[in-house]
């Protein structure tokens, strides 16, 4: 019966694809290629399957063959580790086929046993029933190791569980927002929008400034994430999303961690972070800094209040004690709250916000920052001030758009206030005559940034494009930048990422100095320092070498404006060795990234990351996209034999129709 039933499914599938009615589909978007409808109706199709079977499967302790067969396929399709320590827009289409398709099943089940009849997570034992049923799937789907599940659940049930309980928990819309295609559906109730006053600028934005001696020299630092317990000589190839705290076993086949860190899925210890404030302080004649975010390491699993706390702390009080006399302006990442990732607003509940780290940060800041900013600081972790007559900083907190921050989920609506306010924030400047420097930890382009609130906040940039003279990211441990542009393709402003300072995952530590227009605060230029793990760990008693890597304005260009910036993308795409150039800086030259190399996949999806500042927005990128297809095939290299040409999502179609060919067998 089953053989038969996946043959009618199959056969219904391409019957309606073939008639031109796969938008009857549920879930799946008419602008979807066949393709495309093809992989997104098999994940839902199979997450429904695994939902029912699994419910009966927890209910009857029966594994039934259909669950056999689901299970056995989809547990061995997927990179565990890969899942947890890349971004999703980054996946395998194998990897995001599965990731896709267990949240959707994930939810589907949690849905059934709210209101099943047996009413498993209703009850008195409803945590202790909602925790089995979690780690039974992490486990049956081999998809983490029982302590980073475990984990994990007790960190976010407390506020998952409040959110299934006063919404409709319905898996298309939950999952839909992961940037996963296959994933998406249309839903018009997360529609965002922001009341904006004035016109926007109706060209590119030219604006570029002339070096003077009075330029401002300004440090960006960003994702240190520091960890504590990090072990030189320990585990650095492990299971988990972070390695480095456990002893190397007595018959490990690897090498040990490095003592200034490792390329592996390793964060910072101390001693590499006062070297690096060391060799700044004694390099550089600073005026202010600009810290990004992100203190805390990637442990995602079992981070603590109070260890949250007193790492924001430590590093706080080692940037005082390094740079006594030179201001620090902050924002917050994703990696500073506990549970990481999670903010919300006044509209939560009390005993699931996040205002104790509110209150704690104020407390580390307002030696920094002007009383007036302590409001919106306690209220959201965002704030302004009056840098000097005529200029002025805006920090944004970014967890507004952040995709693991799951009161999204709950109410999307939450993140309005926050727009709003910059919005109003920014007229007022303009209204001023200033010019405004915005910090905001996660670019509004990442895939893992919510596409409805990127597309409000570049409503905003374009508006105050002539405002904005400076965006600063962290969050992606790259070192790259990403270009505003408006609906109809105007460049209208520059986010500027300085890289990191943790080696997580496989890059070089590295800090930026940026020079600065001494009235407009406009970019003039930047140049990155960084260190060569490898060379550095070969010799752990003594200090590692830091070098100046690259001067933007003498290795790309020295026109910095948007337009400016725009100009060096179509230079890009007409000379790929520019670009190749451009990804080898981005990966910090880091030696596991430059043995792997940047084909053809990888030099196209590198200029698209650039021309993209919200995520499903790609008209700039195809445009780039064309011109260097035409210059790779100018090259000439050599024909390959066809298995690379193929796309992401042609893999994930090949996934899924092998998916259902097996289920006929």
């Amino acid at each position: 019966m089953d053989r038969e039933w996946s043959l009618l499914v199959l056969l219904g599938l391409a019957s309606l694809l073939a008639c031109g009615h796969a938008h009857n589909l549920p879930g799946v978007p008419i602008s979807f290629s066949t393709e495309e409808r093809l992989t997104a109706a098999s994940s839902v199709s199979v997450a429904e399957e695994i939902s029912q079977e699994f419910v009966k499967y927890l209910r009857t302790g029966i594994e039934s063959p259909r669950l056999k067969v689901l299970g056995d396929e989809l547990r061995t399709s997927h990179s565990q580790k890969d899942i947890f320590t890349q971004p999703l827009v980054d996946l395998s289409a194998a990897d995001q086929y599965f990731t896709c398709t267990i949240c959707r099943a994930t939810v589907n089940v949690i849905g059934r046993t709210f209101t099943g009849p047996n009413g498993e997570l209703t009850g008195p034992n409803r945590n202790q029933n909602a925790k089995k049923i979690l780690l039974s799937l992490c486990d049956y789907f081999d998809i983490q190791t029982q302590e980073v599940c475990s984990g994990l659940f007790d960190l976010n049930w407390p506020i998952l569980d409040y959110i299934f309980n006063e919404t409709v928990a319905e898996s298309r819309s939950i999952c839909s927002m992961l940037p996963i295609k296959i994933c998406q559906v249309q839903q018009p109730e997360f529609k965002l929008n922001v009341t904006i006053v004035g016109e926007t600028p109706s060209e590119s934005n030219y604006e570029l400034a002339e070096h003077s001696d009075n330029d401002y020299l300004v440090l960006h630092l960003t994702d240190i994430h520091y960890d504590p317990e990090y072990k030189s000589g320990g585990l650095a190839e492990c299971k988990e999303p972070m390695c480095c705290r456990d002893d190397l076993p007595a018959d490990a086949n690897t090498t040990g961690a490095g003592h200034w860190s490792d390329y592996r899925d390793c964060d910072t210890p101390k001693h590499l972070i006062l070297n690096a404030f060391e060799q700044i302080k004694k390099e550089h004649a600073l005026d202010w800094i600009y810290h990004t975010g992100d203190v805390p390491p990637h442990n995602v699993w079992s981070t603590t209040r109070q260890g949250n706390m007193d790492m924001l702390t430590e590093i706080d009080q080692l940037l005082a004690e390094h740079f006594p006399k030179i201001p620090v302006y902050p924002c917050l990442g994703n990696h500073e709250p506990h549970p990481a990732n999670v903010f919300g607003n006044a509209e939560i509940p009390e005993s699931l916000r996040v205002d104790w780290l509110y209150e704690h940060v104020w407390s580390l800041w307002s030696k920094w920052l002007p009383k007036e900013a302590e409001a919106t600081v306690r209220r959201g972790g965002y704030y302004t001030l009056s840098l000097r007559e005529g200029q002025r900083i805006i920090a944004l907190n970014s967890m507004d758009c952040y995709l693991y921050n799951w009161w999204l989920f709950y109410d999307g609506s939450i993140v309005l206030e926050q727009l709003q306010w910059f919005h109003d924030t920014l007229l007022d400047a303009e209204k001023a005559g200033e010019r405004v420097q915005v910090l905001t930890h996660i670019p509004s382009g990442d895939g893992d940034c919510w596409t409805e609130w990127s597309r409000e906040y570049n409503r905003i940039v374009a508006r105050f494009s002539r405002v904005i003279t400076g965006i600063y990211n962290g969050h992606t441990h790259k070192d790259e930048m990403n270009v505003h542009y408006t609906e109809t393709g105007l460049a209208m402003a520059v986010s500027w990422n300085g890289g990191s300072l943790t080696t997580y995952s496989y890059k070089n530590p590295n800090y930026r100095i940026y020079r600065l227009h001494a009235k407009t605060l406009q970019v003039l230029d930047h140049h990155t320092y960084t260190i060569n793990l490898t060379e550095a760990n070969l010799k752990p008693n003594e200090p590692p070498t830091w070098k100046k890597e690259y001067e933007f304005g003498e290795t790309f260009t020295k026109n910095t404006s948007a337009a400016g910036i725009d100009q060096l993308l179509e230079d890009m795409a007409k000379k790929p060795d520019l670009l190749r150039l451009f990804w080898r800086y981005k990966m910090t030259e880091a030696d596991p990234k430059l043995a792997a190399g940047c084909d053809e996949g990888c030099l196209n999806s590198t200029i698209c990351r650039i021309a993209t500042s919200r995520w499903n927005e790609k008209q700039r990128c195809r445009q780039l996209q064309a011109i260097l297809q035409q210059s790779l095939e100018n090259e000439k290299q050599p024909q390959d034999d066809g298995a690379a040409a193929l796309t992401a999502y042609s893999l994930a179609s090949v996934l899924a129709l092998l998916t259902a060919l097996r289920h006929l067998l």
